[in-house]
């Protein structure tokens, strides 16, 4: 599935390209970013492009890896900052590698990364060298290098860290967008990975394992052997990672339309700002997501906002990841725009796949296609957003398990072909898609299946005070 995943992905990017080109705002920071990489005279001061630039292509990828509805972040503004940088020269290289990155960037310039030395690794022209880290009760940040005297270029293919039994202690994402490339010579890297567990069942020494492999599309790729197996040791202050970070206890209801969420504390520290959203179990509607959730760190009318960059689940938990600014000591706030939401009686699709039929649907905007290849049958969902409104891309989802019409229950399949994309005549009414793995067999028809997310919108923007 990985080829038709990485082109269904391209073709997403390519319609949000299209969207992005009538932006004022985008092409300004585009420009902005342009004007970093030109002649000396024409760029802006280090605080001020630190504090300008915004990741578009990182925010839209979001979208795949994470529960929530969001749009493109809000450029940086100027802060107030509360004192002068405490950056450790010897990251000054990784300080402009992360220029982009208010969270690794800031972590650097506040002087939160700790210094390792004598951490390195090599095998098959390949070197490994970690030069800092910066760990908490939630993650990890580590600034690292990579040399290539191989004379041609690699690529990442994992990366991870374990402990004693060689299992990982980082939070698994799953499929990424891409893979890193490792050019010849040597490249510095940084990595933000969230603990799988509680900090607290961390062991006292972990190991960073890095494997290479060729550089080629992530379509092409296979099991075949690595070129370099790199690992290092870390050691870890578990002591210092307990008091690392400011807990702020909050306690309080947020309300839309009527549902409430929950918000009891939140977290922050060098490796972002961590949510952990209660929704109400007595609520009418199931919420799937929020919309363009974000953190605003500032005052006075000049925020700086924080949008979620991924989500975890630890012992249960589902825990949303914001970005950070460490150099800042302003009023923290955070908010959203809505919700999607559905009343509980409507959660669940009736299709009659056989016919090519939806029996029953939470509303009269959602059709089905069947798409027949090599892996069997795909069953195609489109959401046709009315003209005029807001699109919420990936907020269409099935659950992967089904019911027949005897009672049996069947799981979707994990492999299926994607058919061949067909452009919109109206580029204003771009539907909102999902691809559902049916096989090769043959099902008593109707199917009834769950919805875990969908595209039903309840606008109302909300905030809520975090830190005054």
């Amino acid at each position: 599935m990985a080829g038709s995943e990485e082109r269904l992905l391209k073709e997403y990017f390519d319609e949000i390209s299209r969207e992005l080109e009538d932006i004022p705002q985008v092409k300004m920071n585009v420009a902005i970013r342009s004007g970093i990489s030109g002649p000396a005279r024409y760029r802006t001061s280090a605080r001020k492009r630190f504090a300008v630039s915004v990741a578009v292509v990182l925010a839209a990828a979001a979208l795949f890896a994470v529960p929530w509805i969001g749009k493109l972040p809000k450029p940086l503004e100027p802060q107030n900052l509360s004192a002068p940088s405490q950056m450790n020269e010897a990251f000054t290289p990784y300080f402009w590698k992360a220029i982009n990155d208010t969270t690794v960037a800031s972590a650097i310039e506040a002087g939160l990364i700790e210094r390792v030395s004598g951490v390195t690794a090599e095998q098959n022209g390949f070197v490994l060298k970690v030069d800092g880290i910066a760990a908490d009760r939630k993650g990890i940040m580590i600034l690292y290098s990579l040399q290539n005297h191989t004379g041609q270029k690699a690529r990442v293919d994992n990366l991870q860290l374990v402990g004693k039994s060689s299992s990982p202690v980082n939070y698994r994402y799953g499929w990424a967008l891409n893979n890193t490339d490792v050019p010849t010579g040597t490249t510095l890297y940084y990595e933000i990975l969230q603990w799988a567990e509680g900090f607290d069942s961390l062991p006292d020494e972990i190991t960073f394992e890095l494997n290479l492999g060729e550089s080629k599309p992530v379509s092409q790729a296979s099991r075949e052997k690595p070129l370099a197996a790199l690992s290092v040791p870390i050691t870890l202050d578990k002591g210092k990672i307990a008091k690392s970070g400011e807990v702020h206890t909050v306690n309080k209801t947020l309300t839309v339309a009527g549902q409430e969420i929950l918000i009891n504390e939140v977290y922050t520290s060098a490796t972002g700002i961590y949510l952990e959203p209660v929704y109400n179990e007595q609520n009418s509607k199931q919420i799937f997501s929020m919309i363009y959730p974000r953190f605003l760190l500032g005052s006075n009318g000049i925020f700086s906002s924080m949008s979620p960059v991924r989500t975890v689940e630890v012992k249960g938990k589902e825990i949303l990841v914001f970005g950070n600014d460490s150099r800042s000591s302003q009023p923290l706030q955070f908010q959203l725009d809505g919700i999607l939401a559905l009343d509980k009686d409507t959660l669940k699709v009736v299709i009659d796949t056989e016919q090519q039929q939806i029996i029953k649907a939470p509303d009269n905007y959602l059709t089905m296609s069947l798409y027949t290849a090599e892996r069997g049958t795909t069953m195609i969902l489109k959401h046709n957003t009315s003209t005029g409104k807001k699109r919420f891309y990936n907020a269409l989802k099935l659950d992967n398990e089904f019911t027949d019409s005897k009672g049996q229950i069947h799981s979707t399949a994990d492999l299926y072909d994607i058919p061949p994309y067909q452009a919109s005549a109206d580029k204003k009414s771009v539907p909102v898609l999902d691809y559902v793995g049916l096989g090769s067999n043959k099902y008593a028809q109707p199917l009834t299946f769950t919805i875990t997310s969908y595209p039903a919108p309840i606008n109302q923007k909300v905030s809520l005070e975090i830190l005054d």
